[in-house]
């Protein structure tokens, strides 16, 4: 087991790719802390950690509050004695036109998709300066690292907080990287492409999805969209000891998107 007894901080870990990064990690030894803010999905996704023979505890916090993640990092050390692994994934879009983007709509997506990385790298790196270890994976995205044609809302990019957001996450990495490497702590990002996930599902009908989800395809190399094992497991290489000569790097799991390469 590559993360036997480890602790990992896992945000936004109740679905999507979070849910697939805290199963895989659980899979593999970790002692998991499921980060979220919907306290139902909380509770069942560390049931069933649990009873797939894993070890979990749910935390209930709203990433893009300081005072809610210092609190959240002090109880995980508390109750396991350290802090290993913190995965950021926690975060949300608002699909809209540049020119219909309110104010709210630019605040909401970077007080969760960027402050709450922030935040969260800031309150777990004490821990992991005490021990003189620590493995920070950011989940940023291909959105990120350039524009995105015909994404949707009827406009060819409808994504200009989140990828401004996830664009400064991969920054945010490097610099990170710089200041706590001497510590022992790496920090690397993971860039996913087109997944099935709540954020792709929750703002467009089922036909609009599939209609997406081919378009998407065509401008793959590999010509299919992703599992989310398929991004659980580079995660997996930088939360492990397997990249320990690794850090502050960005890397696109994204299929060969044409418009990247």
């Amino acid at each position: 087991m590559r993360l036997k007894d480890k602790v990992a901080v896992v945000t936004g870990a109740n679905s999507g790719i979070g849910r697939a990064i805290a199963d895989r990690f659980a899979e593999e030894g970790a002692i998991i802390a499921v980060v979220a803010m919907n306290q139902e999905r909380i509770d069942s996704t560390v049931a069933e950690i649990k009873a797939a023979g894993g070890r979990a505890a749910g935390y209930r916090v709203d990433v893009s509050s300081q005072d809610e993640v210092k609190a959240l990092m002090a109880s995980v050390a508390e109750e396991f004695g350290r802090i290993d692994i913190l995965i950021n994934n926690a975060g949300i879009t608002r699909y809209r036109p540049f020119d219909t983007t309110t104010g709210e709509d630019w605040d909401m997506v970077l007080n969760i998709d960027l402050k709450g990385v922030f935040f969260c790298a800031q309150a777990a790196a004490p821990y992991m300066r005490k021990q003189n270890y620590g493995r920070i994976v950011n989940i940023s995205s291909a959105a990120g690292t350039g524009s995105t044609p015909g994404a949707s809302a009827g406009s060819p990019g409808a994504t200009a907080p989140y990828a401004a957001a996830k664009a400064a996450v991969n920054m945010l990495t490097k610099t990170l990287a710089r200041e706590l490497g001497p510590n022992g702590i790496t920090v690397n990002a993971v860039a996913p492409g087109t997944f099935p996930t709540a954020i792709s599902t929750s703002t467009r009908t089922p036909e609009e999805l599939a209609a997406h989800l081919e378009r998407r395809k065509q401008t793959l190399v590999l010509q299919r969209i992703g599992t989310l094992d398929e991004v659980a497991t580079p995660v997996l290489f930088f939360a492990s000891d397997d990249s320990s000569y690794v850090t502050g790097q960005t890397l696109c799991v994204d299929g060969g998107r044409f418009d990247r390469m």
